[in-house]
């Protein structure tokens, strides 16, 4: 099946294409026009001159034939159902848009995509963009026209501009092409006419030194794909143009890396890879008793980041119901920086979050405007960073690495890299996540098998492969910059960029978790709080008056800290925010449920009044554990007492008073308001009506607007057909001449009213007429023969209707004048014309 969009200026590239494509191997063409409702299409007439190919048109539930071409019919939609054509009228009243080739592609997705093939041509809009999109997303091959060659560009560059291209040719081309897709099998055919390799390397040579990216390890049709793409957007031709279009343009350069650089991702983008994922990796990791270290996950080739989002969630959910108090952290990388930012901000669309399950939605999202951003405490598990897994080291001690769609765009020798990478950073026992159409590789023996389907695998033994073969030349090379003097230019030789910058990571997370370790160890039990009631940390056994499973947001006293120690807290936060604040101790018992009570000695030390928020020190001694104050107390702990009690009252009170002048400022700002918004409402009434005029009169312009465009469509296609005809018409007017001269016969049409309405050339030169003598009277201008008077010759034949003949002598030549009545075309039965034939028998 070869589907083919055309419409303003189609004719001739449709003439191209069809002298060059084959009539014996089976095809079944589809042409799908904007036409007119009011012409009658002469496109079987017109194409039937350059092929051989059977030529119908399309009816309701016609089947497709092989070796046929099949036109659509004006003002109909059309669409194919298991082999055979539906068609509906279009109502141009109802609200939807006229799109027949978007209605055409769009329905042969449900065709096998290896033997289907979508064609667009010259046209104005983008009727077929969408189309084009749903049948590549199926399989199917899309071809577009050069836009350069296109009369009207629009449709070829809409569907571009789309991304579902597989080829952009010239019509005279677009037949080999298609035989090539369909021998192979594949879309991506070698066209036998690659673009000069020397353009290709120069091209890649300036993107790396714009953007410090070697591009040479990814697929060439792949890359060349978006070269072509990008060329044809700019209205070049050849690829000469292109490179010195990037030689001038730094902006250029950005364009095409943004566009080779470009990650599809969404959240939630394969559920049941996710549900594999969850059963048989984060749940296992939950319930390990024997880890205590945080797990780790890496995210290659993050994008924007709804995949790290996702495994955040899906991983905090597992530690939640399995009781874990292990951590996680994600580190999440990507080449391209600007999809590295866009995923940092952890801001994302409505659209976008709507994959996400409503509950986890509710948890982990809070509204942002028009969109939704990542709760704070989920963000702050995910390490976003620029990092290249092809020439930066990689990350170590990793329970996870998911690295989706990434290994199909790079060549062989580079995927072998990248999964040595993976499986150096892997622990025993590590998970490895690949996209669908992805594999192992020369690897595959260290992986057992979790889940064929979703490419799930898990590190086999606890040895660290490393190929050094994998290394690339310019490890660390991708970022550098000059030095000052010898030793610094030694030292970064010595160092490579990249390799100390991963020192570095590594060092600074030792150092953290040394300073966990030394909290852990000599830090009282403790919480950390702020002026604004915010818990910031929390130490030693002070997490068991902690809950923050149900509270990922916030994490206020009110919200994560036990209950029974809201008052007192709240009361340290009061002398805090009041100023003067001095150390001092609380006793307090604390419900432990199941009709534990537990005995605490709460002690408040200010650690930062200066600045805001303020700090708060909140330590936490239990009853009876033999801990030693490591501090002596202020003075002896006491529990709450008469003062405390004053001191929150009159808070209260104070809070109280406010609230009540807060009421009475609402409630006159509220009486203004509806006195305004009665106002507003009568302004908004008479607007609205003005809003449903200018709506209304806006439609109509729009309707209107479509409808000259449609006009305008089918009028640049009519006429085309015209100069077709018309050129038709004028050499079968040459080739009737010819005929006549070759015969020595001379023709005149003369009308009812005895005017010559045409003669032909042998006429004209022997009887001295002109072209002005067309629609003169015969016996005015008329040739003068000796042996008849030819007017009345004419008129006595046309009056009868019957033809007549003569002979005779004229300037010493005999001749024979025939007279032949036009009695068909006259409206009354009445001859409507007369020929007048002259035959030259030779000299008298």
């Amino acid at each position: 099946m070869v589907a083919i969009g055309a419409s303003a200026g189609g004719l001739e590239p449709l003439e191209a294409f069809f002298a060059k494509a084959p009539t014996d191997k089976g095809w079944c063409y589809v042409v799908i026009q904007h036409l007119s409702p009011d012409y009658r299409s002469m496109m079987d007439e017109l194409l039937a001159r350059r092929t051989d190919l059977v030529i119908r048109h399309i009816d309701d539930g016609v089947e497709i034939a092989p070796d046929t071409i099949f036109l659509n019919r004006p003002n109909t939609k059309t669409v194919l159902e298991d082999g055979m054509f539906r068609t509906e009228t279009f109502d141009p009243g109802g609200s939807s848009l006229h799109l027949p080739i978007d209605s055409l592609f769009g329905s042969l997705a449900q065709r096998p995509g290896e033997q289907t093939a979508a064609v667009i041509l010259s046209g104005s809009g983008s009727d077929g963009a969408s189309g084009a999109q749903l049948l590549h997303s199926a399989g199917g091959a899309v071809l577009v026209q050069t836009p350069a060659q296109a009369e009207f560009p629009s449709m070829p560059r809409s569907v571009l501009a789309t991304g579902a291209v597989d080829h952009i040719v010239d019509v005279k081309d677009m037949a080999l092409v298609i035989a090539k897709i369909f021998e192979t099998g594949h879309r991506n055919v070698d066209l036998g006419r690659v673009a000069d390799l020397g353009i290709n390397r120069s091209i890649l040579s300036i993107l790396e030194q714009q953007h410090h990216l070697d591009f040479t390890p990814y697929k060439e049709i792949n890359v060349q794909r978006r070269i072509t793409r990008r060329q044809h957007l700019r209205g070049l031709t050849t690829g000469e143009e292109y490179l010195d279009l990037l030689r001038r343009e730094p902006a250029a350069v950005d364009e095409l890396f943004q566009d080779l650089l470009i990650g599809v991702t969404k959240f939630y983008r394969e559920p049941d890879s996710i549900e594999i994922l969850r059963q048989q990796v984060f749940d296992r990791l939950a319930r390990d008793d024997e880890e205590t270290g945080p797990i780790r996950v890496w995210v290659a080739g993050c994008a924007s980041g709804e995949e790290a989002y996702t495994l955040a969630m899906e991983i905090n959910e597992a530690m939640e119901n399995a009781g874990s108090l292990r951590g996680f952290r994600i580190m999440a990388t990507d080449v391209h920086r600007h999809s590295v930012d866009i995923a940092s901000r952890g801001y994302y669309s409505a659209d976008a979050v709507r994959a996400v399950p409503a509950e986890k939605r509710e948890k982990y999202f809070v509204p942002d405007g028009d969109g939704f951003s990542i709760v704070p405490a989920l963000r702050k598990k995910i390490i976003f960073s620029v990092h290249d897994v092809l020439t930066d080291p990689p990350f170590l001690d990793l329970d996870l690495v998911s690295c989706q769609n990434l290994l199909i765009y790079l060549r062989g020798e580079a995927q072998a890299r990248v999964i040595s990478m993976f499986l150096f950073g892997l622990k025993k026992d590590g998970t490895i996540l690949l996209g669908p159409s992805e594999t192992l590789g020369r690897y595959e023996d260290e992986f057992k098998v979790i889940n064929s389907r979703w490419r799930l695998f898990r590190k086999a033994s606890s040895r660290r492969i490393f190929d050094r073969s994998m290394l690339p030349e310019r490890i660390g090379n991708r970022v550098q910059r000059p030095l000052p003097d010898f030793a610094a230019a030694r030292e970064e030789k010595s160092v490579p960029p990249a390799l100390r910058e991963f020192a570095e990571m590594r060092g600074r997370e030792a150092l953290v978790r040394a300073y966990d370790a030394l909290l852990k160890s000599y830090a009282p039990s403790s919480i950390l709080v702020n002026s604004n009631s915010e818990v910031l940390s929390w130490f030693g056994t002070a997490s068991t008056f902690i809950d923050t499973r149900n509270h990922m947001a916030e994490w206020t006293v009110e919200d994560i800290v036990h209950s029974d120690l809201h008052f007192v807290i709240n009361l340290a936060l009061e002398k805090l925010r009041s100023g003067g604040i001095e150390a001092f101790s609380r006793q307090v018992d604390v419900d432990l449920g199941k009709g534990k009570i537990q005995g605490c000695t709460l002690t408040f030390e200010p650690l930062d009044q200066v600045h805001k928020p303020q700090l708060l020190l909140v330590r936490i001694r239990l009853a009876g554990s033999g801990e030693e104050a490591r501090a002596a107390e202020p003075r002896s702990a006491e529990g709450v007492g008469a003062e405390d009690v004053s001191l929150m009252s009159r808070r209260i009170h104070e809070l109280e008073r406010d609230l009540k002048l807060t009421e009475e400022t609402l409630q006159h700002v509220t009486e203004r308001l509806e006195a305004s918004g009665e106002e507003l409402q009568a302004s908004n009434e008479e607007l609205q009506a003005s809003n449903e005029e200018l709506q209304a009169s806006n439609e109509e312009l729009q309707s209107s607007n479509e409808e000259l465009h449609a006009v305008n469509e089918e009028l640049v296609t009519v006429s085309s057909e015209h100069e077709q005809k018309i050129e038709l018409l004028s050499a079968l007017n040459r080739e009737t001449e010819h005929l006549f001269k070759g015969l020595r016969l001379g023709i005149v049409f003369v009308d009812q009213d005895s005017r010559m309405k045409r003669f032909s050339d042998l006429v004209a030169q022997r009887f001295q007429l002109e072209a002005h003598d067309v629609n003169r009277k015969l016996d005015v201008v008329g040739p003068r023969l000796d042996f008849v008077d030819l007017p009345k010759f004419a008129r006595d034949s046309l009056e009868n209707g019957v033809a007549a003949s003569t002979e005779g002598v004229h300037n010493h030549t005999r001749l024979r004048v025939e007279a032949m009545p036009v009695v068909e075309t006259a409206a009354n039965g009445a001859a409507s014309g007369v020929f007048l034939i002259f035959h030259e028998l030779g000299e008298a």
